[in-house]
């Protein structure tokens, strides 16, 4: 009987293996503007559920990225299966360009109708919060700003950065932010201006330059400053009691795709509870409310959010950030 079995098992096993090695090998591409190692976290658990699947992804700034999509366009296609970039307004233009392919992900229901598209050509795939990183060395006590306020103050003059929003759809989208609050306005980054800020190219480099000292404060990605933290620089990160910049970076399948059924399954990888566990283990802020992630609520987070119009981020656009660049770079 025992030797039944271990010839049944052995059978098993080889039936197994034989079907693993008849499956075909599919490939799937995907651009973003996530970090690097984010994205080598997801692709690390991606291969190991889907070993038949060739996960490949290409890394850079929002505005490389839309730079290489358009390139690829006017060439004759776009080589990526799916897009995944900070800026909700670029998937605006997306599907108004007709580039994007409708999927109702099963792993969507559950999150926020207000973070996917009606017609479900994109959905929110993680929050991206900026707020206030401090050099936890050069600021201490009754200094750490607690609100965007703090930032204006004498004590910072000179000392502080922000990112490029040319180069940074989450920090546009902070721009933009700031620029339709009531309370803000162009006025607050014209006080910026006044109090010495400074732009630097890539959303990694100011909470960077904060971290080496050259800077005490900076306009920043939450997960970013988190990474810092982890890898013991001396930077702190504060949410603005007024409300943070939160940005709901979506995912989408390219409509042309010829990887249809691979890019399916990693979009669906991506918003299931396991991927979105792999971005937590990132410092990234999940979109799915089903998991608890330390020193973050979630429903807090999303309330408390400087709003944003979408559609007149679409339109105001160009003329902000020529408006941006006139007031920051003269």
């Amino acid at each position: 009987m025992k030797k039944i079995l271990l010839i049944l098992c052995l059978l098993a096993i080889l039936t197994a293996s034989v079907v693993l090695q008849a499956a075909p090998k599919m490939n799937v591409m995907i651009y973003s503007s996530m970090k690097d190692s984010q994205l080598s976290a997801l692709k690390e658990g991606f291969s190991k559920k889907y070993p038949n699947i060739v996960f490949d992804f290409y890394t850079a700034g929002t505005g490389k990225v839309m730079t290489k999509i358009s390139t690829e366009q006017q060439a004759g296609g776009i080589s990526a299966d799916l897009i995944w970039v900070g800026e909700p307004t670029n998937y605006v233009e997306f599907k108004k360009q007709g580039l994007l392919l409708p999927y109702a992900s099963p792993e969507a229901k559950t999150i926020p109708a207000a973070m996917k598209d009606p017609d479900n050509c994109y959905c929110a795939a993680r929050l991206v919060g900026l707020g206030i990183v401090y050099n936890t060395i050069n600021v201490k006590g009754n200094d750490i700003p607690k609100d965007w306020d703090d930032l204006l103050k004498p004590r910072f003059k000179g000392l502080l950065t922000m990112t490029d929003p040319i180069f940074s759809g989450t920090t546009l989208y902070t721009v933009a932010a700031l620029v339709q609050s009531e309370k803000y306005g162009w006025k607050y980054l014209e006080r910026l201006k006044a109090n010495g800020i400074k732009l630097v190219q890539g959303s990694s480099d100011a909470p960077n330059k904060v971290g080496a000292g050259e800077y005490d404060v900076c306009i920043g990605v939450d997960y970013i400053a988190k990474d810092l933290i982890r890898q013991g620089s001396p930077v702190g990160f504060v949410y603005p009691a007024s409300g943070m910049s939160l940005v709901s970076s979506p995912i989408a399948i390219v409509k042309n795709t010829k990887n249809l059924e691979a890019a399916k399954i990693l979009y669906d990888y991506i918003l299931s509870l396991e991927g979105q566990q792999i971005l937590v283990k990132a410092n990234t802020t999940p979109i799915r409310f089903e998991i608890k992630v330390e020193d973050v609520n979630l429903e807090t987070i999303i309330k408390n959010a400087l709003p944003v119009n979408d559609e007149r981020l679409v339109a105001e656009k160009d003329e902000m950030l020529k408006r941006f660049d006139e007031l920051m770079k003269k």
